[in-house]
């Protein structure tokens, strides 16, 4: 079957919701961590409330509405529906991967919604994180000694650190705390 949609994004004619414009409409900036895996331990947002154009800024402690979905649900081999971790919007606590949303402005143009966000102070502490993983073993090892997910054991990082030392033919990068 011949695609009909093609055509006009391959020639500069698609439309999307960039190309909206609707008056008094609102632009909004999302800042999002550097890294990978950090505490936060504040968000200053006052510098970046009162920049021309702001309406208003959020962090993860302002929107306390529900987490993003997975996209669809699936359940277990036994048939029970699977374990949802928790999702929020806006980071809380603590970032779980780089261009993790932490922060949100909301602004009368985009302009002013980045400049705005670059006025927001973020402290992180942050921990090691594991850039690579060989071996499937070791990678289940390490999931299941972290899984946080209620109902399940788990949430020790030293258990999966004392797994790795055991074996020191399997790589990993970087350090488990």
């Amino acid at each position: 079957m011949r695609r009909k949609e093609d055509f006009r994004f391959l020639t500069g004619a698609g439309n999307y919701t960039d190309d909206i414009n609707r008056p008094g409409q609102l632009y909004a900036h999302i800042l999002r961590s550097p890294y990978a895996h950090a505490e936060i331990d504040g968000i200053e947002t006052r510098n970046a409330s009162a920049a021309p154009g702001v309406i208003a800024v959020f962090t993860g402690t302002d929107l306390q509405i529900g987490g993003l979905p997975c996209g669809w649900l699936v359940n277990s081999k036994d048939g029970s529906p699977m374990v949802e971790p928790p999702h929020p919007v806006l980071a809380r606590g603590k970032v779980r991967h780089v261009g993790d949303p932490v922060a949100v402005v909301i602004a009368e143009t985009l302009e002013q919604a980045k400049d705005a966000a670059e006025l927001v102070e973020v402290s992180y502490s942050t921990a090691d994180d594991v850039a690579a993983l060989v071996k499937s073993d070791l990678i289940k090892a390490v999931h299941n000694a972290l899984d946080t997910r209620p109902g399940k054991q788990g949430g020790s990082a030293g258990v999966a650190a004392r797994w790795i030392q055991a074996r020191p033919s399997w790589i990993a990068v970087g350090r488990l705390r």
